[in-house]
């Protein structure tokens, strides 16, 4: 079970709380040894922080940050997206062949979505509202994707000798994978030892310089199954807003409103 750990050393740290996305910790741990920390929202910049507070605050217990960064950057619409050739030669009066297909099959994914939601009134249903723009989205006919371009890169940190500073110990880009013919020879793994996983717990019989291998292709393959499920969330949420400014969702109560409805100061004790 994940929990939030405080006690963090340091005047300007003492009373702050952490959460980290994943962490590995022995039983006689105050702090873990291995902490995961992801961001979508937070820059590289404010990742860098927070492997800063777990090592350089905690005594030396936490050995190990693996910074997990993503970016998203939204094409304006779906024809900027596809229509590469074209946006680059805006002087051009003249259109190739491979131009005006692109066109075309982007006009067609315009109308469906159009028709989709030339269809929306108030006795459209959310869920499937949400699963048909899902559907579009998955069918490249969304002029504004439910998730941009992903950028994803892994990022290993530790503490220098001395414990006033961190550095980076290992880096490689997972989103977009690289190409077959790309120039630069991407690590296939990373390496964490024995040592740094269990420090003193280690039992005996173990050598503390053991490594771990932790492959990159298999974090790429989990990162790139969770983004349909970002998709799903954030059709449901277009839907929404499509629904509330048709007047066709009232506000609805969410279920957690209705469970402290329910679990008041009254109905605890029923």
């Amino acid at each position: 079970m994940l929990s939030a750990f405080k006690g963090f050393t340091g005047d300007w740290s003492g009373s702050s709380q952490k959460l980290p996305d994943a962490y590995i910790m022995p039983l006689n741990k105050k702090f873990p040894t291995v902490v995961c920390e992801a961001g979508f929202a937070e820059s590289m910049e404010e990742l860098k922080e927070d492997a800063k507070l777990w090592l350089l605050h905690t005594g030396g217990q936490t050995r190990i940050v693996i910074v997990l960064c993503l970016t998203e950057t939204n094409p304006k619409t779906r024809i900027l997206a596809v229509n590469k050739e074209a946006e680059e030669n805006d002087d051009c009066t003249e259109n190739t062949a491979s131009d005006k297909e692109t066109t075309l099959s982007t006009q067609e994914s315009a109308d469906d979505e159009q028709i989709l939601l030339n269809s929306i009134d108030e006795s459209t249903d959310l869920n499937n509202l949400a699963e048909q723009l899902f559907v579009l989205n998955q069918e490249g006919k969304l002029m504004q994707p439910l998730v941009g371009n992903l950028k994803a890169t892994l990022h290993v940190f530790k503490a220098v000798e001395g414990g006033q500073s961190i550095e980076e110990s290992f880096v490689a880009t997972l989103l977009p994978p690289p190409t077959a013919d790309s120039d630069r020879s991407e690590p296939t793994e990373f390496r964490i030892t024995m040592q740094d996983m269990l420090d003193n717990c280690l039992p005996k019989a173990n050598d503390p310089t053991d490594e771990i291998a932790f492959s990159l292709a298999v974090l790429q393959e989990y990162i790139q199954s969770s983004i349909p499920h970002t998709e799903r969330l954030r059709a449901a949420g277009r839907a929404e807003k499509l629904l509330k400014a048709l007047g066709g969702l009232n506000n609805e109560e969410t279920f957690g409103k209705r469970k402290r409805q329910r679990l008041g100061p009254i109905g605890v004790w029923k």
